[in-house]
């Protein structure tokens, strides 16, 4: 290691036509440099900052004989993700790259994982990466560390996953770090981990939203000044461009977790009456993600629409979010983007509803399409099975609405047994007290009474 510095300098000075006084003074003497080139002395840091400095060079030029332009280049692709698994890998083992380089390839790893539902594997991808991040730089280790949450709350522990999220959100107040992207993706998933516990959320999804940027396409732009800052020789200019795009990175991973703070805040906004503001959030969130968090928003739209007197776009964003998914996964999810009312949705009525308001269906799935990401469950066909029972709940409204109180019941019945395998909890108990309210005005007052005692012992033996 040694030799190949000394080499290095060696081979930079004589190229620049100094001597070894030339490069030793007004700092070293001329022997030193020349114990540092033969390889018999270790060049302290202070003086491998004096030799880059008369070099004109960057210290790591002279470390590991990488140009800066170099370093640039490799963290450009991490950032990028687009190279093979192996090169990732490669990073990620390299002892000769930096820990923070070595972590990001890490971090890439444990993204990928994720992807494919493996979250063992990412979980020690994400370990691995929070380790190799020294403890004086913990903002650097949000990635790391909100990529480990993830993977908890996938695995059905949002407890913990919101404790890691807050032990890093604590370290990093108390190091006087308030980094706007950690404390975003923090407060994003912790959102979702609150909503999931039963906890109130709402702080936390103002917070992350709050810091949210406009999400598409701020990664390339970034990456793309990077680069041509680096091509001109602008280097802590493209440095600087490229710390944005990490940070842009790192949101638009996020997209559905932001969404799902989104929804969070839509329907405290409903709750409040708040129609337009609920639908400004739920249209946003829509928009934002383009995996199970969009077909959660267009359930959600269609409560707020039908809340608005438009029921036709309620059931026709039903209809559509139904379409969307398939056995194999979300498919077409790029229609999202046009569903946003009558006339969006399908042709120019946009109403596609082939059973109206008694269809019994909902929005089906299978227990693989959520990853993640997402606002009613931690993931899988938890996830799935909530979305499908709240579409139900809103047919039910809608039946309801039209007079039709048998199609009603029907949505209801079939919502609260969902919910009675899945929670959570309050979804359940609150199902059961709107299907006695309505038996209840059909004249059915035993039934009711049924329904209430039957819904409080499923409460009280319910874990979620």
């Amino acid at each position: 290691m040694n030799d190949g510095i000394g080499g290095r300098i060696l081979a930079l000075r004589t190229g620049k036509g100094l001597t070894q006084r030339d490069l030793a003074e007004p700092n070293y003497t001329a022997a030193y440099v020349s114990s540092v080139e033969n390889g018999h002395r270790v060049p302290s840091n202070d003086a491998l900052a004096h030799f880059a400095n008369r070099l004109s060079v960057d210290v790591t030029q002279l470390t590991t004989g990488r140009h800066p332009g170099d370093a640039l280049s490799i963290e450009i692709q991490l950032i990028e993700e687009r190279q093979p698994q192996l090169w990732y890998e490669h990073r990620a083992a390299d002892p000769v790259e930096p820990p923070v380089r070595r972590a990001t390839a890490e971090v890439v790893l444990g993204r990928r994982a994720l992807k494919i539902a493996t979250p063992d594997d990412a979980a020690a991808h994400f370990e691995r990466a929070r380790r190799l991040i020294p403890p004086t730089l913990a903002h650097l280790r949000t990635s790391a560390v909100v990529g480990l949450a993830l993977c908890a709350r996938l695995q059905g522990d949002p407890g913990y996953a919101a404790y890691l999220l807050t032990d890093l959100r604590d370290e990093l107040h108390r190091a006087g770090l308030p980094d706007p992207v950690s404390v975003l993706a923090i407060h994003a998933v912790l959102a979702l981990c609150q909503s999931d516990l039963g906890e109130d959320a709402a702080a936390a999804a103002e917070t992350a939203l709050a810091l949210a940027g406009p999400g598409a396409g701020v990664v390339e732009a970034q990456l793309a000044t990077a680069r041509t800052l680096a091509a001109s020789n602008h280097l802590p200019e493209a440095r600087a461009a490229l710390v944005a795009a990490g940070g842009a990175s790192l949101e638009s991973w996020l997209a559905d977790e932001i969404a799902g703070a989104q929804r969070i805040r839509a329907r405290g906004r409903l709750s409040a009456g708040d129609l337009a503001g609920a639908l400004t959030d739920l249209t946003a969130a829509r928009r934002r993600s383009t995996g199970p968090a969009a077909l959660d928003a267009m359930v959600d739209l269609a409560e707020v629409h039908r809340a608005l007197g438009d029921p036709a776009t309620a059931r026709a964003l039903l209809s559509a979010a139904d379409r969307l998914v398939d056995p194999n996964g979300l498919g077409g999810v790029d229609e999202l983007a046009d569903v946003d009312g009558p006339a969006g949705v399908d042709g120019p009525a946009g109403v596609d509803d082939p059973g109206g308001a008694d269809d019994p269906g909902g929005v089906d799935g299978t227990a693989g399409v959520d990853g993640p990401g997402g606002v009613d469950g931690p993931a899988g066909g938890s996830a799935v099975d909530v979305r499908r029972a709240r579409a139900h709940r809103v047919r039910a409204l809608l039946s309801q609405d039209a007079g039709d109180l048998d199609a009603a019941e029907r949505h209801l019945r079939a919502a609260i047994t969902i919910h009675r395998r899945t929670g959570p909890r309050r979804e359940l108990a609150q199902l059961s007290l709107d299907l006695a309210d309505l038996l209840t005005a059909m004249r059915r007052p035993d039934d009711a009474l049924s329904v209430l005692a039957d819904g409080l012992t499923a409460v009280d033996g319910h874990a979620g």
